[in-house]
């Protein structure tokens, strides 16, 4: 596997934030909901094999480019994008998609009517939307709304959310799946901007904005599950930092391997947008 250079992590967190999704003060909770987590860490597991490979399939059977690859014991971590490019290569089009659309009306509905609960009453073409991200380093006007699963539709229609592994903000891993070729303006085509250190931001139906930074880029073969645990390549080892990893396909035109977007929490605000 090949890897960027990690960075260091930036836990600094700003006087006014808010508390994350699992506080840390509430340690009983935190230990019940942990030990209940790791019973299920094998389902987990499953869950995410699958999803990684029917990401694989989903892309094979719906993309109508060749899908010819140089062979290479040791692939770069991105390779250039076989979509044509954009104006300036920022990633953007010269009309919103209709995910784009979809995600600047969740935002819009969210802050007029906002959820305690974090469950959101705005749905898109994937179901009820339950977050929506933006990478600044994909475009200025890049949004994507993210729905809870990882099915064909779904990650049809954005950011698919893995069962099983932590929501935004949670201590844990945020695990994120989309497409990089394959569909109708592939929401992760340029992933190849993103670099250690970039911003990877979350809204969430609460109106609370979690801003992660991106900490290391790496490929990996689809049955390697251990990325989407709640500590990366630690299945067994307890969360003490929110992380957020975000998967797509590599090459860009293939799905032999998967490109690793890992990133940390820096800071969470309210009533951010």
């Amino acid at each position: 596997m090949t890897e960027s250079p990690n960075l260091p992590s930036n836990n600094a967190n700003p006087a006014d934030q808010t508390p994350l999704r699992t506080p840390p003060s509430n340690l009983s909770q935190r230990a019940a909901r942990w030990g209940k987590h790791r019973r299920g860490v094998i389902a987990v597991g499953v869950t995410a094999a699958v999803a990684l490979s029917a990401t694989g399939v989903v892309l094979a059977q719906s993309s109508q480019a060749p899908k010819t690859h140089a062979a290479s014991d040791t692939p770069a971590p991105t390779a250039p994008s076989h979509a044509s490019p954009s104006p300036g290569g920022t990633g953007e089009t010269s009309s919103p998609t209709a995910a784009t659309r979809e995600a600047t009306h969740a935002l819009a509905g969210w802050a007029v009517h906002p959820s305690p609960s974090g469950d959101s009453a705005v749905s898109g073409a994937g179901g009820p939307i339950i977050d929506v991200v933006r990478i600044p380093a994909l475009g200025r006007n890049w949004a994507q709304p993210v729905y809870q699963g990882t099915s064909s539709e779904q990650l049809r229609s954005g950011l698919g959310h893995f069962d099983g592994t932590e929501e935004a903000g949670g201590l844990g891993n945020f695990v994120l799946a989309g497409h990089r070729s394959g569909i109708p303006s592939p929401p992760l085509r340029d992933v190849d901007s993103i670099k250690p250190g970039a911003s990877i931001i979350v809204s969430t139906p609460q109106r609370i904005t979690y801003t992660y930074t991106v900490t290391r880029i790496s490929t990996v073969d689809p049955t390697d599950v251990a990325v989407t645990a709640q500590v990366p390549g630690q299945p067994s080892a307890t969360p003490t930092k929110a992380l957020l990893t975000l998967v797509t396909c590599w090459p860009a035109e293939g799905h032999s391997k998967r490109v690793v977007v890992e990133a940390a929490l820096v800071s969470s605000r309210g009533g951010e947008r």
